[in-house]
């Protein structure tokens, strides 16, 4: 079950060592409303907060990257070009066009593109002038 949870980058983020467990119950009880039953066939379940997404080296314990919302969608996400740093790009969920597998190739096909210089199809591997 995929549940979202603050990131630990807000001005009052949760005390996951100390609540998880409570968290995990309420989400289970929200899962339990929904799909009645669901819960009682568990046989083995492993919580990973932003704790451990965080001494996993993701920035706030985020592995989701930007938010969902409408200034942080498609062309208001991070450009694939690094401001100021020549030859720097990135691409990935973090980056335009957005996350989701296929957009995380398109945002690798534009990265290519720019360092390639030549005009890719969303990486499907067909190149124009």
């Amino acid at each position: 079950v995929l549940f979202p949870v603050p990131h630990l980058a807000r001005r009052d983020p949760i005390d996951w060592r100390r609540h998880a467990d409570l968290v995990v119950e309420r989400m289970l009880a929200v899962v339990d409303r929904r799909f009645p039953g669901f819960t009682a066939q568990i046989e083995l379940s492993r919580a990973v907060t932003p704790v451990e997404w965080a001494d996993q080296g993701l920035a706030g314990g985020t592995p989701f990257s930007a938010a969902h919302t409408f200034t942080q969608t498609g062309p208001f996400r991070p450009q694939t070009r690094a401001p100021g740093i020549d030859n720097l790009l990135f691409c990935g969920a973090n980056t335009q066009p957005g996350v989701g597998v296929p957009m995380v190739l398109v945002s690798g096909a534009l990265a290519a593109q720019r360092v390639t210089g030549l005009r890719t199809e969303f990486g499907l591997g067909r190149y124009g002038p």
